[in-house]
């Protein structure tokens, strides 16, 4: 463990410019923050976390894949360094799930090239936000995985834990002292606060139902206030969905955008026939993917208790709520 007494995030921010990267931190924009290209970073102790995750930054929202005339004529692979300061804990985590999507059997070389060359800064969370449930996940407002470094705010210092060997080589633009046991002290305490602080929590344990409850009334009435919008898929960290579309007929090019499982036309098929035509059945399929068909898949829950998609859904669907009443 390290320890810096200047305004690390600002410090590394700048170093990490002149050293050609692109730096991405979270910038408040109205009543929220979110990723953007900074020259100087500054993150305030209002911040909670971004209403987009750091999932934008290696799997964007909108990616050209091919540029095509008589053939294809590129293939634009994004290989720019890029650096994103201020990740929380869940979504270094998120990443490590998508990484099993897109990287494990078949390669996604787009993906693959954004991970190889961002580095991630992580920013541990000294208080769990009010949607915030990361904990009765398994994870830890502390915790490193996925990350390259993280940060901890103390009342005198930043505290910087060299995570990967990644980290330890941008560490060393700054001139970071041994943390002193004091500080791993503080540390401790603050994590102990951490782990305290969370109002909310969910049940896993009621994920092993989900086999013996698929065809329960349950999901109509969960499902009944939803209006499709689509909202908790976009700004969930762990989601992979996308579709594939062209612009221009001798010219032009192929890209892919987020899709949504929540959306009507998600699963509409050419006969237009659609097995999920209800949305109370998509809805389900949402809880389904992410608490039982990935666990079977990947071996992993795909969710990292973010708080997000209950914090901005419309119409007030608490995925903790939902998971806690299967029990009923």
């Amino acid at each position: 463990m390290k320890a810096y007494s200047g305004d690390f995030f600002k410090d590394l921010s700048r170093k990490l410019v002149e050293a050609g990267y692109r730096v991405f931190a979270p910038v408040k924009v109205k009543d929220f923050y979110l990723f953007k290209e900074v020259k100087s970073a500054q993150i305030p102790d209002d911040y909670v976390n971004t209403v987009k995750s750091v999932k934008e930054i290696v799997f964007p929202q909108n990616e050209v894949l091919i540029k095509y005339g008589d053939w294809i004529e590129e293939v634009p692979i994004d290989e720019e360094k890029k650096a994103v300061i201020g990740v929380r804990p869940c979504d270094a985590k998120a990443l490590k799930l998508l990484d099993k999507v897109f990287l494990e059997d078949v390669v996604d070389p787009y993906y693959e090239a954004r991970r190889k060359n961002t580095v991630l800064i992580g920013y541990a969370c000294n208080k769990a936000g009010n949607y915030c449930f990361c904990k009765s996940l398994g994870l830890s407002p502390f915790g490193t995985e996925g990350l390259d470094l993280l940060v901890i705010k103390t009342d005198k210092k930043y505290l910087v834990d060299e995570v990967s060997d990644k980290g330890k080589e941008i560490a060393k633009l700054l001139d970071l002292e041994d943390a002193t046991d004091e500080d791993l002290k503080v540390k401790e305490e603050l994590e102990k606060k951490a782990l305290e602080s969370f109002r909310i929590s969910i049940n896993v344990e009621n994920v092993k139902i989900m086999p013996e409850v698929f065809e329960s009334d349950y999901w109509k009435e969960v499902a009944l206030n939803c209006i499709s919008c689509g909202v908790c898929t976009y700004l969930c960290p762990t989601c992979y969905c996308f579709d594939m579309l062209d612009e221009g007929e001798r010219r032009g090019y192929r890209y892919r955008c987020w899709d949504s499982c929540m959306f009507p036309l998600y699963t509409l098929e050419t006969s237009s026939h659609n097995p999920r035509s209800e949305k109370w059945q998509r809805l389900r399929n949402r809880f389904y993917d992410k608490f039982h068909y990935m666990v079977k898949r990947k071996g992993e829950i795909f969710c990292v208790g973010c708080g997000r998609c209950i914090e901005f859904c419309p119409v007030g669907i608490d995925i903790t709520e939902v998971i806690n009443g299967l029990s009923r």
